[in-house]
């Protein structure tokens, strides 16, 4: 039996669980902060609901437009979020991302769980973007209304 190849990823986000959980479903607020860097995100569809899928556009250097997609498999609200992972148009095998929200003093603890990368590279090629990811949730998080 093949080794899981799986990161972990924490950050604590200084707003309330309900606010963070809405950063990531609802597509518009989505667009605002799910890319790594300088990369900006044009286009995010969410179908939040079991077997619902998510497609999300990232933009980045000389015009490249990476998409992630992937179908949701669990949600509870303000809570947690199961979906699967994948790069449309890449045929790299499909990975599972868990993402939970945890009240913490300060805000809300993100943890990030993706997991079952075909190598080493992969995983922390991801890892990096999740981080960039978290970073600029953290930067503008404060940016839109309750």
């Amino acid at each position: 039996m093949s080794e899981i190849i799986k990161l972990q990823v924490k950050k604590v986000i200084k707003a309330k669980r309900e606010k963070v959980f809405q950063a990531w479903t609802q597509p518009e607020i989505v667009k605002r902060w799910f890319a790594p860097g300088e990369m900006t995100v044009p286009d995010a569809q969410i179908n939040l609901r079991i077997d619902g899928a998510f497609h999300i556009q990232m933009k980045g250097e000389m015009d490249k437009t990476p998409t992630a997609i992937g179908v949701y498999k669990k949600i509870i609200s303000n809570e947690l979020l199961i979906f699967t992972w994948s790069w449309e148009g890449n045929d790299s095998p499909e990975t599972f991302v868990t993402v939970e929200f945890k009240d913490v003093k300060g805000g809300t603890e993100v943890v990030i769980i993706h997991e079952r990368f075909a190598d080493y590279k992969t995983r922390d090629l991801h890892k990096q973007g999740w981080r960039g990811c978290l970073e600029n949730l953290t930067k503008r998080i404060s940016q839109w209304e309750e």
